[in-house]
C-alpha cells in the first residue's frame, strides 16, 4: 500500500488536517472492494429488519408516527 502525505498536496492540506482530527482521511481501493463493503452493508441492514419484525412490541399506530414527526 502507497500513502501521499499531506506536505505533497498542500491544496487539501489544511482542510485534510481539519476533518481528520489526525487520522487519515481517504483510500484508494478497488472499485471490487467498495462493492463488497456495500454489499455487506445491505446483508447487515436486511438481518437488522428482520430481527425488528421478530422483536416483541407493542404496535404502533402510524397515525401516531406521523403526527409525531411532523412537527
Amino acid at each position: 500500500m502507497s500513502e501521499l502525505p499531506l506536505e505533497e498536496s498542500p491544496a487539501v492540506a489544511a482542510p485534510a488536517r481539519q476533518a481528520a482530527g489526525g487520522q487519515r482521511v481517504a483510500a484508494i481501493v478497488p472499485e471490487s472492494m467498495v462493492e463488497a463493503l456495500l454489499a455487506a452493508e445491505d446483508a447487515e441492514d436486511a438481518a437488522e429488519a428482520d430481527a425488528a419484525w421478530d422483536a416483541p412490541g407493542e404496535s404502533i399506530p402510524l397515525e401516531q408516527i406521523e403526527a409525531e414527526f411532523r412537527r
